[in-house]
């Protein structure tokens, strides 16, 4: 028997500023997109492997949005390429403890992706970060 095709699927209240969201902040690809009227209702993403799908909202599903949350194990190399992701994007980060040290990213909605990295990765994420923000930005 073959792997199932299968994917998380984040319910989203604004598909086209999730597409902007995953695509231009956060570095996933677009791998495929169904449109309605024009505009992203459906599509799925992907990162280093990682596939979601993000669907819009609508009458039945309204309040599902902000909802979702997705959790990607990682072994030390994945973690350290997924963190320098990060770094290189400045992307925006949390932490919790969900039985390990687990590096958080929202998106607009507040749907979550959760990763577990070694304490040390996620330390050194954190600090930069704070360091980043701390930092005045010179005028131009």
């Amino acid at each position: 028997m073959d792997n199932f095709y299968a994917r998380s699927v984040f319910f989203v209240k604004d598909a086209e500023a999730a597409l902007a969201f995953y695509t231009k902040i956060l570095g996933f690809e677009l791998d495929w997109n169904h449109q309605s009227e024009g505009r992203a209702w459906v599509f799925e993403v992907s990162l280093f492997g990682f596939c979601l799908i993000l669907n819009q909202v609508w009458n039945d599903t309204k309040d599902r949005a902000g909802h979702g949350r997705c959790f990607i194990g990682l072994e030390p190399d994945q973690a350290t390429a997924l963190c320098e992701h990060i770094r290189t994007k400045g992307i925006q980060i949390s932490r919790d403890d969900w039985g390990k040290p687990t590096l958080v990213i929202k998106d607009m909605d507040g749907n979550e992706l959760f990763f577990w990295v070694p304490e040390s990765e996620l330390a050194s994420l954190e600090s930069e970060m704070a360091k980043r923000k701390a930092k005045p930005i010179p005028p131009r």
